[in-house]
């Protein structure tokens, strides 16, 4: 008899599960329904986006990410691995706020499979390098950039806390799961960036003298509305 009460715990717990899971998938599906509505009369991007559906159809990219990232986490907090996507929706909130000239530089710190560094490419006309660390993410989208014979866009494998991005116009940070130690090195990385760039920072608003706060935006994510915050270096 006093097994009832821990299974009914771990059944409640598992509808909950169950609900959040179907939840989250119509969420993502309605904000696709709505992408595709606004972004897919652009031919390039309709096809890219196809193609990344194609390769992630069967070994999705939150597959991809919990499995690669495994031999990685000693050199970062677990949670830093936690995968998640910006929505092209937030992308171009954020694009008309900042009104990037074509040619700019766009340096996305943890790219996954690259679809924000392509939307940016192709619909802004920006210069776009994907920093990523899981080498399944990298050779895919450069397969993709092969493919359709894109220009100024470039994937590297590399930690980003080793890598020169000073001279970035706009760089775009996922920083939800970094931990205190990963963004207080981050802090010391953007000092190097020009004057008058653009950080994007999603759910940490990253403080510092050298950095001035232009706006707050509440944007569509994979994972739910998340804080935005967009910053200038002085």
């Amino acid at each position: 008899m006093k097994k009832l009460p821990t299974l009914l715990k771990n059944l409640i717990y598992d509808l909950n599960l169950l609900y959040i899971n179907f939840k989250n998938l119509f969420y993502n599906f309605f904000l696709l329904i709505l992408e595709a509505g606004k972004f897919y009369s652009n031919q390039s991007l309709r096809k890219i986006d196809f193609e990344l559906f194609r390769i992630y159809a069967f070994r999705d990219q939150f597959q991809v990410s919990q499995e690669e990232s495994a031999g990685l986490k000693k050199e970062a907090d677990d949670q830093e691995f936690t995968y998640g996507e910006a929505t092209w929706l937030a992308i171009a909130k954020i694009m008309k706020e900042i009104s990037p000239k074509p040619g700019a530089i766009f340096y996305d710190l943890g790219s996954g499979t690259g679809r924000v560094c392509f939307f940016v490419n192709v619909f802004y006309a920006l210069e776009a390098h994907g920093i990523e660390l899981l080498p399944t993410f990298v050779e895919n989208a450069k397969k993709i950039s092969q493919k359709y014979q894109l220009k100024n866009i470039y994937f590297e494998q590399k930690n980003w806390l080793d890598l020169d991005f000073s001279t970035a116009d706009i760089v775009y940070i996922a920083g939800t799961c970094l931990s205190d130690d990963t963004l207080q090195k981050l802090k010391e990385k953007l000092k190097l960036l020009k004057n008058g760039s653009f950080l994007i920072s999603v759910s940490n608003e990253l403080k510092a003298e050298y950095l001035k706060t232009e706006k707050m935006l509440k944007l569509p994510f994979s994972w739910g509305r998340a804080s935005v915050y967009l910053l200038k270096k002085l």
